[in-house]
């Protein structure tokens, strides 16, 4: 159910009567090493078709720009301001919810939002009580990518350049890949900007593994992984 393809008189008719959760992709435009620079849209947006039925779920049009930082140096790469974004998704929040809906569920796909997101849900059910989730599905997947390649993930590495290539293998120019594009972020530094495009945060992780069969199950179990938080969420929520 894609909110921008109904008309308003459809929407009124669906709208909370038979659907009253919306899901939220969030995501920017940066670069990704051998992913897409819109990596972190294209993710949150599959995750939203691929959970929306069981959440009775309509899904919104995705926020596909978002506060990028140490990557903005690479060509393609574009950002909004961090105060910016937090005041533009704390109003889309609101009304959003004013569209009574009675869950709102966001999927980010971007770690340089995380707090303006936490702030912006935080101020959304203060004003209008609406129930919301902030999903960074990468963060509660974390196992999953171990379990399967043996190592952790990283920024436009294992993890997410594996959840691209399982409904987007089109889009990954493995190719242009080679080990050493791997980038190890060493503790205690901030450098702007990034030195590299594919950034490990502990050793030996990062390093990508282009086996389809491998990519298509580790984006199909952090699929079920973030689903099903989300529907134990829901159902403690109902003793609210």
């Amino acid at each position: 159910m894609l909110w921008e393809e109904m008309n308003w008189a459809e929407f009124g008719e669906l709208v909370p009567d038979k659907y009253d959760t919306a899901i939220i992709p969030v995501g920017t435009i940066e670069a990704h090493g051998v992913s897409p620079l819109g990596t972190d849209n294209l993710i949150p947006m599959e995750i939203a078709v691929r959970i929306a039925g069981d959440l009775s779920a309509i899904i919104a049009p995705p926020v596909n720009h978002g506060v990028t930082s140490t990557l903005l140096a690479y060509p393609g790469s574009v950002t909004i301001g961090s105060e910016t974004f937090q005041q533009y998704m704390t109003e889309l929040f609101i009304s959003v919810a004013d569209c009574k809906f009675d869950k709102i569920v966001v999927i980010n796909g971007h770690g340089g939002q995380i707090e303006e997101l936490g702030k912006a849900a935080e101020r959304a059910w203060t004003a209008k009580r609406t129930k919301i989730i902030v999903v960074h599905w990468w963060m509660c997947c974390e196992d999953i990518v171990e379990e399967i390649y043996g190592r952790g993930g990283a920024h436009a590495g294992t993890d997410e350049n594996a959840a691209v290539q399982a409904f987007r293998p089109d889009l990954i120019k493995a190719d242009q890949y080679s080990d050493d594009m791997v980038y190890r972020k060493p503790d205690g530094f901030t450098t702007y900007p990034s030195p590299g495009t594919i950034l490990a945060y502990k050793d030996d992780a990062g390093y990508i593994d282009f086996d389809q069969s491998k990519a298509e199950i580790y984006f199909s179990e952090a699929v079920d992984r973030i689903k099903g938080h989300i529907l134990d969420i829901f159902k403690r929520w109902e003793t609210i």
